[in-house]
């Protein structure tokens, strides 16, 4: 069924006592502009002036409004008219139009009827009676049609909509007082959903609201609502009398994203909040609001230090990086800071789903999740957390910028765009967070970026002596292939020459998800939970970790657990890692076995390295990390310099690489077939990041030919 406003009569017949000006604000709406001013023509309480705005349309819009203006002047002679054309779009912001409309209105009463509306006839009428028999009413409003391009009526109410609650209370005529109806209705969502439903007094605060309203995109209109009642009543009248038009196609109000809606509910509410003392039920309720778009906030995240926004890549598998962002973050929220997330969204996913991911992965989060880099709001201080993350911080509307640095990511890749593009993120002039000595000393040094850093850290309630475990004659190696950094290549070369020396050393991987490795007898663990590598540590004998960007925060468990490490004797290791509880061996896979070997060789040894690297995380708790974060953030946030700690920086490790023994060298010549690991890189692991198939199949040929893998995140 389709609305008519054309069929029967459309004669005036009420003599108006009360001026009304009804303002059309038109944007490219040409196909619905005549129909929208002929429904204000039509209506039984006649409108004494007509404004109609024109906002620089791109269609045929002011020809089809010029020549109606003609037939509308020579018609309604004692109607005022006036038509107000933009040379120059306003920026897609209407309220900026509808201020236009006010400021040239002459009438006691308003009524903004938007161009691809449209309504019934005895709409003015009824609003007139419900402002005569209250005078304090200063805004009324009526239930809508639903219609789409064709004027086909999609639902006969607005009620599904207006009704959030579902208490049946817009289903009959009411009157409120203003404060009451901000308080306990507009205070969690806007029940007015179409500003043609409305008609509201020319109260002389209307173009200060109305200015106010241009710091809005989207929730505007609930804003001026909730302002305007502020100096009278709201009527209500439960007939269905506004044709609200929502395009089957898309309109302005279902392409705008969601983050930036999300962000002005809040805007909105916290305007509230901050006007009103609100009851425990209504500060609920403006939650519930929020949580209905599929957003997730966490009530612990109430902090009043100031407000952060952390920009995230999507995640990897077990990804040890994304880890420490969260754990920093949230100590950040028991802080007393305000923290948001918002993260790289590859398929579009809902923050809810993201949340969900980041629980499943990363335990309890205490912040509020967004999906992707656009802000929703202003912050305080915004946080970089990768190079790829970096430019969308350096270009942030705020005032204090950071760039939480793990890695020296350059390094991730072979020489190309994307190494210069991660070197050049080093350039954008936000102050450096690096977790680790040697990454504080590599940036500040190299780059024109301020560095401070916190050490590295463990948790020592997770990682530490367990007495109950059985020491096997193993090695464990941190294995995830789908990071180059990793040097699984020359990690399982080396343990193949572990294994071909002494057959007795059993290997275990973890890390990744299970593959099937080839010429290797290991047993692949899979990811495996914290209390499970802390298990894992204290049954190995040898610990191996391969990091040549940034030392892993793995061996720092490795070492509180007990268990001595062997890693690359590399610029990234030598200023962190301490001497007494690992071995740096060559960057090649004979010296690291030897370094491995030398270990299981010599008890003696083995103990010393044990007892040292235990002794020496019990000065490293993670709470001391953390502490040191939280400070240089205080420091920000308090006016003062970021310190830069790069040229306070020395070796931490100052012994000898091991390098290869001819044994090593001798059993890596006999070793014919190297390692070779089934589905490389995993398919699933891709295609859960977004890459297509097609890219997939391109990325393991290159895989096969050249060993490196495509980092996901």
């Amino acid at each position: 069924m389709k609305v008519n406003i054309y069929a029967g009569s459309q004669k005036r017949h009420l003599k108006p006592d009360k001026k009304i000006t009804a303002i059309i604000p038109n944007y490219n709406y040409a196909d619905f502009i005549v129909e929208r001013i002929d429904s204000v023509l039509f209506q039984t309480y006649p409108i004494s002036e007509l404004i109609i705005l024109d906002d620089a349309s791109t269609d045929n819009s002011v020809e089809v409004i010029e020549k109606k203006i003609e037939v509308v002047k020579k018609k309604y002679p004692e109607i005022k008219v006036k038509f107000l054309a933009n040379k120059k779009n306003s920026g897609g912001c209407v309220f900026s139009q509808w201020q236009k409309g006010v400021e040239n209105a002459t009438g006691e009463y308003i009524w903004i009827a938007e161009a691809d509306d449209s309504c019934d006839c005895r709409f003015l009428e009824t609003a007139m009676q419900k402002f005569a028999i209250n005078k304090k009413v200063v805004l009324f409003y009526s239930d809508s049609y639903r219609i789409n391009q064709d004027n086909v009526i999609k639902s006969r109410t607005c009620t599904d909509w207006m009704d959030m609650w579902k208490s049946g209370r817009y289903n009959e005529d009411f009157y409120n007082d203003g404060k009451d109806e901000i308080m306990n209705y507009l205070s969690g969502t806007n029940p007015i959903m179409n500003v043609s439903s409305v008609v509201w007094k020319n109260i002389k605060q209307l173009d200060e609201i109305f200015e106010e309203a241009k710091e809005y995109k989207v929730a505007g209109d609930w804003y001026i609502y909730s302002r305007v009642l502020e100096y009278g009543d709201i009527a209500y009248s439960a007939k269905p009398l506004n044709y609200y038009r929502k395009h089957d196609k898309g309109s302005a109000s279902t392409v705008v994203k969601l983050n930036t809606e999300y962000g002005e509910v809040v805007k909105v509410q916290e305007s509230i909040s901050s006007r009103y003392k609100l009851s425990e039920d209504r500060l609920k309720w403006q939650l519930v609001r929020r949580r209905g778009m599929g957003f997730v906030e966490n009530e612990k995240n109430n902090g009043t230090k100031g407000n952060i926004a952390w920009i995230v890549p999507w995640f990897s598998e077990g990804s040890g990086g994304h880890r420490t962002i969260f754990t920093n973050l949230n100590r950040l929220v028991k802080h007393g800071y305000k923290c948001d997330m918002y993260v790289q969204s590859l398929k579009k996913e809902y923050p809810n789903e993201i949340y969900e991911r980041i629980k499943e992965g990363y335990g309890e989060f205490y912040g509020d999740v967004f999906s992707g880099y656009q802000l929703a709001k202003k912050y305080d201080m915004v946080i970089a957390t990768g190079w790829d993350t970096a430019e969308t911080v350096a270009k942030a509307d705020c005032d204090k910028k950071m760039y939480f640095i793990q890695d020296f990511e350059p390094w991730f890749f072979p020489m190309s765009s994307e190494y210069l593009m991660a070197e050049q993120s080093y350039s954008y002039g936000l102050k450096g967070i690096t977790i680790g000595k040697w990454l504080s000393s590599k940036i500040g040094s190299n780059y024109p970026t301020t560095t401070a850093y916190f050490n590295f850290c463990a948790n020592l309630d997770k990682y530490h002596k367990l007495d109950n475990i059985k020491k096997e004659r193993a090695v464990c190696l941190i294995f995830q292939p789908g990071k180059p950094r990793r040097c699984d290549k020359l990690a399982l070369k080396a343990l193949q020459i572990v294994q071909e020396i002494d057959p007795s050393i059993k290997i275990y991987l973890y890390g990744s998800a299970r593959r099937k490795v080839h010429n290797l007898n290991a047993t692949h663990l899979g990811t495996i939970s914290e209390n499970e590598c802390n298990k894992l540590y204290n049954k190995c004998m040898v610990g191996l970790c391969m990091s040549a960007s940034n030392p892993s925060r793995i061996p720092f468990e490795m070492m509180a657990a007990g268990l001595p490490v062997v890693e690359l004797y590399h610029e990234n290791n030598l200023y962190d890692l301490p001497e007494d509880g690992c071995l740096l061996a060559e960057p090649n896979s004979e010296a690291i076995a030897t370094a491995i070997l030398k270990i299981f060789a010599d008890e003696k040894l083995q103990q010393k390295m044990s007892k040292a690297g235990y002794k020496y995380m019990q000065d490293y708790p993670i709470e001391k990390g953390y502490e040191q974060f939280v400070e240089i953030i205080d420091k920000c946030f308090a006016g003062k310099s970021v310190p830069n700690m790069a040229k306070e920086i020395k070796k931490s490790y100052n012994a000898d690489a091991v390098k290869a023994s001819k044994e090593a060298i001798s059993a890596g010549e006999m070793i014919k077939k190297p390692v070779t690991i089934s589905e490389l890189p995993v398919a699933s692991e891709y295609l859960k990041a977004g890459f297509s198939r097609r890219a997939l199949r391109k990325a393991k040929r290159l895989a096969k030919k050249t060993y490196h893998f495509i980092r996901s995140a």
